[in-house]
């Protein structure tokens, strides 16, 4: 009896001590969310941040078939789209009927039609995966694009449909007219969101999911159907799509036909790609760094896109694992007895990749001022360095910084993995 009574309150405590651990990252979370308005005070920095947060649920919808089940869509945009223009409807429509309902809970509204939608596309794509999936995603995005132009009530014309996210009235003490009040219809929603497809990560039906991913094969013979694990995660994956959309949609106060393109499938697919599949909020992070990409970097250099490209194929190319996956290496290096040993090596093999970095950048840059930018005038400067198109010395510059970086990175990561190595085999002995 003694040694149940004292086995008891440790049986019962580790539970507890475990769910307040698995809890800690969601408060964070909350609390940045919170305090994030208070540091970035201008309009400009909030409607960035309503942004991002849009775009962060967006990329954790695609990771549900990216990275959980193993899909590539080429159309997910389609649900981000429809989704938009089915709460844009809505509010119009309940604004002419005069109807007082909640501003906050329209994303609802794009989230069921966008699940609707997901149910009959997942039921036409999700037979195979791999590619004959991609390709009929990709069909049916290009077909609900196509037939925006038959539909102009639906859709609107160029400009798009327009609306006024205040005409449904104040509710929950904001009337919805600052920016702020939005950011706090996104964060609620981010969290929402986030909190439901980690639960989905642990339910039976997201483990089918990476089975399904892993060797779809073998969970036919266990008696599951692989077609119906990927319509429903499809069905899923649309659904919070379409809250993104819907998000947007009050954000902006506009929805056009471009949000159905291949423009917004293909962002959504760096997003989550350069962010990192195998880390839950890995999309969140990728989210945040293209994001910011897209809205800083286009407004001081014309070849932004072209950065995007480079960064996608550094991450295919050297890592995989995304950018989440970088900072969870740099946090169990961090966290290891060797980091000590290797911090010369890696501080020089960083001074090598930043001459790389900035050689691309200068030769880039020095590409579009000469050709697409001509008219601009060959003088230029670039990461405070005065540069020339027409000068050879610039052009020297930068391929001498990659080619540098380039020759001298190869033999510091040489030696760095035989470190490794060495270090390896002395934790073993």
């Amino acid at each position: 009896m003694s040694v149940n009574a004292v086995e008891t309150p440790q049986q019962t405590s580790t539970p507890q001590k475990s769910g307040l651990i698995s809890g800690l990252p969601w408060v964070a979370i909350a609390v940045a969310l919170a305090l994030l308005p208070m540091i970035f005070t201008s309009n400009s920095m909030i409607s960035t941040l309503n942004y991002l947060g849009t775009m962060a649920i967006f990329a954790l919808s695609y990771n549900v078939l990216l990275g959980q089940t193993g899909l590539l869509s080429l159309g997910h945009g389609t649900f981000f789209g429809l989704g938009g223009f089915i709460a844009t409807h809505a509010v119009l429509h309940m604004a002419d009927a005069g109807w007082n309902f909640p501003l906050p809970l329209v994303p609802l509204i794009g989230a069921a039609g966008a699940l609707v939608l997901g149910f009959f596309g997942g039921w036409l794509a999700s037979g195979r995966g791999g590619m004959p999936f991609a390709m009929i995603t990709l069909g049916l995005a290009e077909l609900v694009y196509a037939a925006a132009a038959l539909f102009p009530s639906i859709y609107g014309s160029e400009e798009g449909i327009s609306m006024d996210r205040m005409d449904l009235g104040a509710s929950f003490g904001m009337d919805y007219g600052p920016t702020l009040d939005i950011y706090v219809i996104v964060a609620v929603w981010f969290l929402i969101c986030a909190a439901l497809l980690y639960f989905f990560s642990k339910t039976p039906l997201g483990l089918l999911a990476n089975s399904v991913r892993d060797n779809a094969e073998r969970v036919e013979f266990l008696g599951f159907s692989s077609k119906r694990v990927r319509m429903l995660a499809y069905a899923i994956a649309a659904a919070i799509a379409g809250v993104a959309g819907s998000l947007a949609a009050l954000n902006f106060e506009i929805m056009t036909v471009n949000e159905l393109g291949a423009a917004t499938s293909t962002l959504v697919l760096l997003m989550t790609y350069i962010g990192g599949t195998k880390h839950f909020f890995g999309p969140v992070l990728g989210a945040i760094v293209i994001g910011l990409m897209k809205i800083w970097l286009s407004d001081i250099s014309s070849a932004w896109m072209m950065y995007f490209g480079l960064l996608f194929i550094f991450v295919v190319m050297v890592q995989p694992a995304g950018l989440a996956g970088m900072l969870m290496s740099g946090v169990t290096l961090m966290r290891s007895g060797t980091f000590k040993v290797q911090a010369p090596l890696l501080a020089l093999i960083g001074l090598a990749g930043v001459a790389t970095l900035v050689g691309i950048i200068v030769l880039t840059e020095l590409a579009y001022r000469a050709g697409l930018d001509a008219e601009l005038g060959p003088q230029m400067t670039v990461l405070w360095l005065p540069l020339n198109a027409t000068s050879v010395l610039s052009w020297g510059l930068g391929f001498v910084l990659v080619a540098g970086g380039v020759l001298t990175m190869r033999p510091l990561l040489d030696r760095l993995d035989t470190l490794r190595h060495s270090l390896g085999k002395g934790e073993m002995a």
